[in-house]
């Protein structure tokens, strides 16, 4: 199978990798870059702590990269003291 053109994607309306729910590997992929991507243990640690949002079905979890990345944000986010 081979990957789809964005104008493809959009007439088809496929979900991007952004998109869709996906496994552990893979949002590490999508949201660090290589030289900074931090381990799957480091990962699995964080959702055993419910410290980054996930998705469990059964005993398949999946993160969705969009909500991932907004609680990075969220969390990120210095507060200016008064």
């Amino acid at each position: 199978m081979c990957a789809a053109s964005p104008a493809e994607q959009m007439q088809t309306n496929e979900p991007t990798k952004q998109e869709q729910l996906v496994d552990g590997p893979t949002l590490l992929e999508i949201i660090f870059k290589p030289e900074c991507r931090p381990t799957l243990r480091w990962l699995r640690d964080q959702q055993k702590r419910r410290a980054i949002p996930f998705l469990k079905i059964g005993r398949l979890v999946f993160f969705d990269p969009v909500t991932v990345r907004q609680h990075f944000a969220e969390k990120q986010a210095v507060k200016a003291r008064k």
